[in-house]
């Protein structure tokens, strides 16, 4: 039902009156009219997103209701910005996040990866941690870790490993923690870190069950170079949306 909901919703962004979303796409540089699911999740929903993260999410509530089209441009141009500043927050913290892993190499050894650090942003840990899954192919904790304050952080898993239950083994070591099979965010004291990250290690371990820790290529189907064209693309269009679990 998901799929039906985005296909009526795509519809009626397509031709949308709101001054805001019309502010965004000109932003955003989306033809209304050709308007996909990928352009909202690759540029409509990062500059919605972008502001919660980095601040106060309540004037995107304003925006969307706006009919005041200065405000709409503005506030579009704002999201713009901040989505410019969480690109580049995600770059830095994931680049600290590599150098950290080449200087504790035996971090590679364990079938998780928890890192802390004193000044990465929170509101950009989540991201960073899912595309470090996507390069060493195993859960991944991040932790903003201030001087004399609890570390907060955020987690994102694997398929076939449910991080909630991995983190919830470890529950004694927690100040606070919640989310579901693939992602979750957690707080901690500075001194519980190398237990839980030891104890973290060893329930993922268990629920691997010996399985290798490679990227993972689901492949649907097999066909012949030659059945790569351009009208096989558009007949294929029809079945949109696309995403997960389609």
């Amino acid at each position: 039902e998901n799929r039906y909901l985005v296909q009526r919703g795509l519809e009626r962004l397509r031709s949308t009156d709101r001054l805001g979303l019309q502010s965004l796409y000109e932003t955003a540089e989306i033809d209304a009219a050709n308007l996909s699911e990928e352009h909202i999740g690759f540029a409509l929903a990062p500059r919605l997103n972008a502001i919660g993260r980095l601040g106060d999410a309540n004037p995107v509530v304003e925006f969307l209701l706006t009919t005041d089209p200065t405000f709409a441009r503005v506030t579009a141009a704002q999201l713009d910005g901040l989505n410019a500043e969480r690109k580049h927050l995600c770059d830095r913290v994931f680049q600290s996040a590599l150098a950290l892993i080449a200087e504790n190499t035996r971090w590679l050894d364990l079938p998780a990866l928890v890192i802390a650090h004193p000044d990465w942003h929170p509101g950009v840990v989540g991201i960073v941690a899912s595309r470090l899954v996507e390069l060493f192919a195993r859960p991944v904790v991040l932790l903003v870790a201030p001087p004399e304050q609890p570390m907060r952080g955020s987690a994102r898993s694997i398929a076939g490993v449910n991080l909630i239950r991995a983190i919830e083994d470890q529950s004694d070591l927690l100040l606070a923690f919640g989310g579901h099979p693939m992602a979750a965010g957690l707080s901690l004291t500075p001194d519980n870190l190398p237990a839980f990250r030891e104890g973290l290690a060893r329930s993922v371990d268990a629920q691997l069950a010996g399985r290798p820790l490679e990227p993972e290529l689901p492949i649907e189907v097999y066909q012949p170079i030659t059945s790569a064209r351009l009208e096989r693309i558009e007949e294929y269009a029809p079945l949109a949306p696309f995403g997960q679990g389609n």
